[in-house]
């Protein structure tokens, strides 16, 4: 079942960078996810730079993706791997598909700039193993006494995929769906779902293979 994840905790080294001019604390290790303050920089002011070594996560099959996936990152400025900038200023949330850069020893490297104590990698940052096609921007609202599932299909298949959502684990909605590189959407209504339901999974299923997996909690 997809997708597999490898948490990108500790430890990390933290290499604050001197201004023109001036003077940077030392370098120290952290774990993450980690704000600027507990990465003792309190009195620091300009950038740092996070970085975290790894291995080659196992055996990646064809048709599997290894995707680079970073959430809360405030003020990140860069996210480099292996040397490729991979996004200069990207938002707070970003992914990255690097099965094609990844090699046996792999050095990540962010870039933070410190101007507010409120700055840092305060979410994962993950290696997502995906299949050719994958959900995103999975949303569930509540309308009426119902619901409205939303998302789309990203990527590739050889066929149309099927389509599956479950509402507290109890099936609500079938359908198929061929997904796109640009992103198929899919709208779902769900009518008279329980008021005291918790929680939507969406299952993304290729023949009898589970490609991609969401849960998302049902607002309240």
């Amino acid at each position: 079942m997809y997708p597999h994840r490898i948490r990108l905790r500790g430890p990390w080294e933290c290499e604050p960078i001197a201004p023109p001019g001036g003077a940077a604390p030392p370098a120290r290790r952290v774990t993450m996810p980690s704000g600027w303050i507990a990465a003792g920089l309190t009195e620091f002011r300009g950038q740092a730079r996070f970085i975290r070594r790894f291995g080659y996560p196992g055996r990646i099959d064809d048709g599997e993706h290894v995707w680079l996936l970073g959430d809360g990152a405030r003020g990140c400025i860069s996210v480099c791997l292996n040397g490729r900038l991979l996004g200069d200023n990207p938002s707070e949330t970003f992914a990255f598909d690097v099965t094609a850069i990844l090699s046996q020893r792999n050095v990540l490297e962010v870039m933070v700039q410190g101007d507010a104590d409120e700055v840092g990698l305060w979410g994962d940052i993950v290696l997502d193993i995906r299949r050719d096609a994958y959900l995103a921007d999975v949303a569930v609202q509540r309308a009426g006494a119902g619901l409205i599932v939303s998302g789309k299909v990203v990527g590739i298949a050889p066929q149309a995929l099927e389509l599956y959502t479950l509402v507290d684990n109890r099936h609500a909605d079938y359908r198929t769906i061929m997904p796109t590189t640009d992103g198929e959407p899919f709208h779902i209504e769900l009518a008279d779902v329980d008021a005291a339901s918790q929680t939507v999974r969406v299952e993304l299923i290729c023949v009898s293979s589970i490609w991609y997996v969401v849960e998302a909690p049902i607002p309240g």
